[in-house]
Parts: structure tokens; sequence; C-alpha cells
């Protein structure tokens, strides 16, 4: 007669919990969702960020068949950063399957499978959003947890000060967004100085109103929308002067589980560039267990251990990541008015 001894079944070893956990329903936020960050797992606790001091310089005419310019060599810096580790502690108890499954039936490891899968389910998207919350610090430069304080002011690594806000202006009627746009472009595109694939402004709610609402955008904007609805993609984007604005859609309950912290301010907007290698990376380091010693990190582990007095098992869901700018000298917070 089967028993409610799912600590010894293998549909809930750590590599099937593991396997589980990570093909759940994801629940991303657009930073995540737009691919902006190169994933990768790593088998250390710790990332190296290399930068180097590349510049671009004209060389200098030499006679031919004698000697050239010297040329320096290009000076590099190694900066460590530790990975957090992100956890979330439950536990099955013998009571929440009672009742649920007919006692002696060989169908019991599946319906106590269905309680643990629904708990895994929502640490999962807890998780998630946890994930795009740092991703989204990384974008502002400065990476906080949900209690507010500091995980990495990427500033103060890379020893450079944070450009100031860039007044949209929205305010003033006569102001011309395409203008001023293409003045933001190229402001970044000279601390960049690399090939890119576009410029992305994710948007505050009140932002976001302001700029599609603005005299120099409704029309477009109004227009981006008839094309958009036609070709069945999302209305909440608009391309102007060189930036493609996007609404975040960051909701009460976000910022309540960020402990108030607002994901994207509702009267700001955060503007990235797209597409350029090793910008934006997100890296996973292994979990916290005898099993996953010296092996590449996945996104998520979920684990399950018997409790002493055999009423129930205790489960562990886990994430080891940390999302960096290694530039975060592009980055540029758009303000609607000063």
């Amino acid at each position: 007669m089967p028993t409610l001894d799912i600590f010894n079944d293998d549909a809930f070893s750590l590599s099937s919990m593991t396997a589980k956990v990570n093909k759940l329903p994801y629940v991303p936020g657009q930073v995540s969702k737009s691919k902006l960050f190169a994933e990768d797992g790593v088998a250390t606790l710790t990332v190296m960020v290399e930068s180097r001091d590349g510049k671009l310089s004209l060389i200098e005419p030499s006679p031919r068949g004698g000697p050239g310019e010297n040329v320096l060599k290009d000076k590099s810096e190694l900066r460590s950063f530790v990975i957090p580790h992100y956890q979330r502690d439950d536990a099955v108890m013998a009571d929440e399957v009672q009742g649920v499954r007919a006692f002696g039936t060989e169908t019991e490891v599946q319906t106590v499978e269905g309680v643990v899968n629904a708990k895994l389910e929502r640490h999962a998207r807890d998780l998630d959003s946890t994930l795009e919350f740092s991703r989204i610090g990384a974008v502002k430069g400065i990476v906080l947890s949900k209690s507010g304080a500091t995980l990495s002011n990427l500033y103060t690594e890379f020893g450079i000060t944070a450009a100031a806000d860039y007044n949209f202006a929205l305010d003033n009627a006569n102001t011309l967004v395409r203008q001023k746009s293409e003045e933001l472009v190229i402001m970044i595109e000279d601390e960049l100085d690399a090939p890119y694939t576009g410029i992305h402004a994710f948007c505050g709610k009140d932002f976001w109103q302001s700029l599609v609402n603005h005299k120099s955008v409704r029309e477009t904007f109004l227009y981006a929308q008839k094309v958009n609805e036609q070709l069945q993609r999302s209305t909440d984007t608009i391309e102007i002067g060189g930036i493609t604005y996007e609404r975040y859609r960051t909701g009460k309950k976000a910022t309540a589980a960020a402990g108030g912290n607002a994901f994207i301010a509702a009267n700001e907007c955060r503007v990235v560039p797209m597409g350029v290698s090793d910008l934006f990376i997100t890296r996973f380091a292994p979990a916290d267990y005898m099993e996953t010693v010296n092996t590449k990190g996945l996104p998520r582990y979920a684990k399950q251990f018997r409790m002493k007095n055999d009423k129930g098992v205790e489960l562990e869901v886990q994430s080891n990541h940390i999302s960096l700018c290694t530039q975060p000298n592009v980055l540029r917070k758009g303000v609607a008015s000063a």
C-alpha cells in the first residue's frame, strides 16, 4: 500500500524538481521580455567584469620604410561582484493532501505532485519578478533589494558619476519631442562609442501619457496605433527621433511586492542602447547544495526535505543571479518636466 512518501520518489528529486520549476510558466516583466540582458550560468559565486580603456584615435603619417607610431597598451580593470542568493521556504503538510486523494490508491504521488506544483508555480513567479526588479536596477545603475538596500551601485563600482536627468520638457506645448529625442540619442552614442541596434526607453505611466498626448506627438501616435492594431502588434510603443518609447506596466501589486519601490517611477523613463554585446548581462550561480557544487548555475532550483516529525515535507526554491550594466555611463534617466 502506498504512503505519503514523496521524499523517496524520483519525481521529487533535486534534478526533477529543478527541471520542473524551470519549465513552469514564466511571468517576465518587459525588460526581461526585451532580451536586453545576455544570460548565462557560471560555476562560481562571483562574477568578474573586465573593462578596457580602449579609445579611438587617428594615426599620424610616417615615412615609408621607417618606424611607425608607437601605441600604448590599453589599460584594463577587473571588478568583482558577489552574486546575491534569493531563497523562498515553504512546506507541504500531510493535512494539505488529506481528503484530496483516495487512501491506498496508486495515484497518490500524482495528487501530491499537484500540490507541490501549485506552490512551485507561485514561487517561480516571485523569483521571476525579483529577477526583473534586479534588471530594472541595472538599467537604472543602482540595484536594490525588496527592502530598499543597495545591492550594487554600478556608478560607484565603476568610479563614475550618474548623468544628470534629461528633461524632455513635455509640459511645454512648443517642445519638439523629435528634436529632444535625437539630442538624447547623440548623447548616448558619444558615451557608448560602439555599434548598436537601437535606443529603447521604458516609460512610467505619467511620462507615457505626457509623451503621447503632447502636441508634437499626438497625431503620430494615433497613426502608429492604427498601424499596430492592423498588424496585431503592441500599441504601447512608439518610435520618435531614433528612440522606441514603451509604456512600462508596473501596477500596484508589483510596486507593493517590491516594498513600495517603483520598478519605473511614474514621471520618468529609463533610456538604454540595444544590441550591444555584453553591455547588459545576467549571470546565474549554482545553488548551495552538495549536488550543485562547481556546476554551471541554472535560473532556478527546487528541493524538498522530510520534516523531522514526518508530518510533511519542507520545500525550498531558490535563484542565485546578478544583473549588471558593464558601461553605466551610457544609462540615461529622462523626466517629463523639471
